[in-house]
């Protein structure tokens, strides 16, 4: 009996450490496209959406910008940042309104090269949005953020091609006159492996005015972030039941 009850008195204490441990922690989450029925690894539906935009509402976490991210000295307990990498129309026509209906905020990570085109990168290329449609999104929805200019992973270029592409995709918004925040989105989570390599890109991502980089790694992070180009987001996939969801937001991928 005394066995059972030390053992028992292990156990709450390890799941108070567990619960405690993520305090504090944030948590940002990587979305791509939004389908009215189609889901896949990148692709989830409208009401998937709507149920983790709920799921996140009803347990207490707390929206926060990038934009915003900038100006906190802490974040909330519960606070969550929403991310969609490539800039695909059906960000604004299917998230939107189901963003603008939770009254929640999230970064559009726009890889410029391709802005008005399509995703050339997918097996089945989707148009991306305009720069008339970037301009006019919804403010209090939808900040830009930066996802390189040609789409190409960072893992593979060289200096030369790393510092050029940054510088382009900067470009492109200063030319359009499109608002965007500081910070960038690595195609396909890759960065240089190489130290020196690495070093050079958060270089020139510091002089050229980038404040913080995301990758994907699906952790959470601590705060204050100690790697400000090394950010965590957490995959979020179509192919994820409700309950998977519910554990990557809590959990992140620990275990």
């Amino acid at each position: 009996m005394v066995l059972i009850i030390g053992g028992l008195l292990v156990l709450a204490l390890f799941s108070f450490w567990l619960v405690r441990k993520q305090d504090g922690k944030l948590r940002v989450l990587m979305y791509h496209k939004v389908d009215d029925s189609r889901r896949d690894m990148l692709t989830v539906t409208t009401e998937q959406l709507d149920q983790h935009l709920f799921y996140l509402r009803k347990r207490g976490y707390d929206f926060i910008s990038i934009r915003n991210l900038f100006n906190l000295s802490s974040p909330p307990s519960n606070g969550i940042v929403l991310t969609f990498d490539d800039a695909y129309v059906n960000n604004l026509e299917l998230a939107y309104p189901i963003l603008k209906k939770h009254e929640a905020c999230a970064t559009i990570f726009v890889p410029t090269a391709y802005v008005g085109d399509s995703s050339q990168w997918d097996t089945k290329a989707e148009p991306l949005l305009p720069v008339e449609a970037l301009r006019n999104l919804d403010p209090e929805v939808f900040d830009l953020g930066l996802h390189s200019h040609t789409h190409r992973n960072y893992g593979d270029l060289s200096e030369e091609a790393l510092e050029e592409d940054l510088r382009r995709n900067i470009q492109f918004f200063r030319d359009h006159q499109l608002p965007f925040v500081p910070a960038f989105a690595y195609p396909y989570g890759s960065r240089p492996k190489d130290k020196n390599r690495k070093k050079f890109m958060q270089q020139v991502m510091s002089q050229m005015g980038i404040s913080m980089a995301f990758r994907i790694g699906n952790r959470l992070n601590n705060w204050p972030l100690s790697k400000p180009y090394e950010i965590q987001r957490i995959d979020i996939r179509g192919t994820d039941s409700l309950e998977d969801f519910a554990w990557k937001v809590k959990w992140g991928k620990q275990f």
